[in-house]
C-alpha cells in the first residue's frame, strides 16, 4: 500500500512521492547527487548529517550494500528520495537491500518523486531547508522546517566523528575527526601508514606532543565558519607538523590561514566533477560533497606567519576553488575527495605530496 510523501520548504515549495514504508517526519537541507554508483558509501558518508538527498539516478540501490563499503558504522543521512529505489538487489556482493537497511536505522526513504524537477528547482532557487512527511499536512511541515536546525551555523562536526582506531600516537598520521570517511584511512593504510583519531577538541599543545608524523584534517557536515575552536587549533598547528585538508578540512585550513568560505547555491554533490591541478595537463575527475567553498584570493597572497598561500586547484564547471597550498609551512588541501569512496582513482596522487612531508620532516626528529 501506497502512502503519498509529502516534500515542503518553507516558502511552501512542495514536492509529492510515494512510499510504501512507514517513518516519521524529519528536515533537511535539500541536496541532489548526480552518482549512478556508490549509494552505500553516500549514505553512510557523516558529511551528509542535516541533509536530504535528491538521488538524480534512475534506479537507487539496485547492487545492494556491503559492510565493505562503509563509510562510518550507519547511515548519516535525514532522508533519502528518487525516482526508484531497488527492494530486490542483483549483485554477488550484496549482503542485504539498501532499503532495508535504511528501514533498520529508521531512516526516511522515498521514491516516486520527479528529481528532474527537485534538481532544476534546487539549481534555480538554491539548496534550502525542507521537511518531509507522510499523512501529515502542509502547514505542519512548514512549522517543522521554521523550526529546524538551519545548515547556516551548523557544528555538527564536533560530534561527528565516529573512527575507532587505537591509542597510540607515536609515528602515526592524526586524523582530526570531523566526521572522517573510512575510504580515507583505508587509503592511508595502502600507503603504509597507521592512523589515529584526534578528536576535534584536543588543543593544539597535546596534538603536537603526541608525536605524530603528520595530521590529516577531514571532511564533515555543517558549516565551517561555526567551527572557531577547530580553526584556531588548526592556525596552531600549521608550521609545526605537516597538514593536510580534505573537504571540510580544506575550509577549516582556509579560515586558518584568514581566508574567507562562502556558501555555494547548490553545493557540489556527485562522483564525476572536473578539476583542473595547475601543473597536470589534463582534468581530474572527482568525487564531491560540499555546500561551502573557499572564496578566491589575490594570486601574491603572503602570510605574515605562514608565508605564500598559492591556489592550485579549480572546479571546471563553475571556477570555484580546489585547494591551496602553504608549502613554507607544509600545508596544503583540497575541496574534493582524493580518497574517491566512491567515484574514481583520478585524486589519489593529491595523498602524494602529504606523504613526502611526512617522510622528509619526521627523518628530523
Amino acid at each position: 500500500m501506497y502512502k503519498k510523501t509529502l516534500l515542503v520548504n518553507q516558502n511552501g515549495d512542495e514536492f509529492i512521492g510515494w512510499s510504501d514504508n512507514e517513518f516519521n517526519p524529519t528536515t533537511g537541507e535539500l541536496i541532489f547527487n548526480t552518482a549512478m554508483t556508490g549509494f552505500v558509501e553516500i549514505l553512510s558518508d557523516p558529511s551528509y548529517i542535516n541533509q536530504i538527498i535528491t538521488f538524480t539516478s534512475s534506479h537507487v540501490g539496485n547492487y545492494g550494500m556491503s559492510q565493505d563499503d562503509y563509510e562510518s558504522n550507519e547511515p548519516k543521512i535525514e532522508a533519502a528520495i528518487g525516482n526508484s529505489f531497488t527492494y530486490d538487489p542483483s549483485s554477488w556482493r550484496s549482503e542485504k537491500s539498501v532499503t532495508s537497511w535504511l528501514k533498520e536505522y529508521e531512516i526516511p526513504f522515498s521514491g516516486g518523486f520527479d528529481v528532474r524537477s527537485i534538481t532544476k528547482h534546487l539549481r534555480d532557487c538554491g539548496s534550502s531547508m525542507f521537511a518531509i512527511g507522510q499523512e501529515i499536512d502542509k502547514d505542519s511541515l512548514i512549522n517543522l522546517v521554521m523550526n529546524a536546525r538551519d545548515i547556516i551555523g551548523d557544528n555538527s562536526a564536533l560530534t561527528a566523528g565516529s573512527l575507532n582506531l587505537g591509542d597510540d600516537t607515536v609515528g602515526k598520521v592524526g586524523i582530526l575527526d570531523l566526521g572522517a570517511k573510512q575510504s580515507i584511512v583505508n587509503v592511508l593504510k595502502k600507503l603504509n601508514f597507521q592512523t589515529v583519531a584526534i578528536s576535534p577538541k584536543e588543543s593544539a599543545e597535546n596534538i603536537l606532543s603526541m608525536n605524530l608524523k603528520g595530521i590529516l584534517i577531514s571532511n564533515g557536515p555543517g558549516d565551517p565558519r561555526s567551527l572557531e575552536g577547530v580553526i584556531d587549533t588548526v592556525q596552531k598547528l600549521i608550521g609545526n607538523i605537516p597538514i593536510f585538508g580534505i573537504c571540510l578540512g580544506h575550509q577549516i585550513l582556509s579560515l586558518a590561514c584568514g581566508l574567507n568560505v562562502k556558501k555555494l547555491e547548490f553545493g557540489h554533490h556527485g562522483s564525476n566533477h572536473p578539476v583542473e591541478i595547475k601543473g597536470i595537463k589534463k582534468a581530474l575527475i572527482t568525487a564531491q560533497n560540499h555546500g561551502f567553498a573557499v572564496d578566491d584570493f589575490e594570486a601574491d597572497l603572503v602570510h605574515e606567519k605562514f608565508g605564500r598561500i598559492e591556489s592550485y586547484a579549480s572546479n571546471l564547471n563553475d571556477g570555484s576553488n580546489e585547494g591551496i597550498s602553504i608549502w613554507e609551512s607544509m600545508a596544503y588541501s583540497v575541496q574534493f575527495h582524493p580518497e574517491s569512496g566512491p567515484g574514481t582513482s583520478d585524486g589519489l596522487q593529491i595523498f602524494d605530496p602529504f606523504v613526502k612531508l611526512m617522510e622528509s620532516n619526521y627523518a628530523k626528529k
